[in-house]
């Protein structure tokens, strides 16, 4: 069990709040691959920054580490979740992740660090994508 799920069974949910209806399944995987992504991102950005012509990638990286701890901190927030809010959230995630993976993919062959982000990336798009499906079930 992950920490983030355990994380997730001792957090007050207001009555109001639409995580209170939520699979905490696929809340926890948000925070653990948010996590995940946002590590990735960083250090994919630190390694690119130093690099010749790599100042796209990483800032790219940049953003999106960024997304993702946002995202992640909003969600260990159930208190004040919305879904209007969440829904947008998480689509933008997506779409950073999106874009910053498939900048770190094409420099997957030259770093590991690049085909690192790009993985984490992806799975961080799966673990949103599987929260706004769990949303629209609701």
């Amino acid at each position: 069990m992950s920490a983030a799920t355990e994380m997730m069974k001792n957090m007050p949910m207001s009555d109001t709040s639409i995580m209170s209806q939520m699979d905490m399944t696929a809340m926890a995987n948000v925070i653990d691959a948010c996590s995940a992504c946002m590590q990735a991102c960083m250090m994919c950005a630190d390694s690119m920054a130093g690099m010749e012509g790599m100042g796209k990638c990483a800032a790219l990286c940049a953003n999106c580490a960024d997304m993702c701890d946002t995202m992640m901190r909003m969600m260990l927030r159930p208190m004040g979740m919305e879904r209007d809010s969440m829904v947008a959230m998480l689509e933008a995630c997506i779409a950073m992740c999106r874009v910053c993976r498939d900048e770190c993919s094409t420099h997957m062959q030259m770093s590991e660090t690049a085909a690192m982000c790009a993985t984490a990336c992806d799975a961080c798009m799966t673990a949103c994508q599987d929260m706004l499906t769990a949303m629209r079930n609701v």
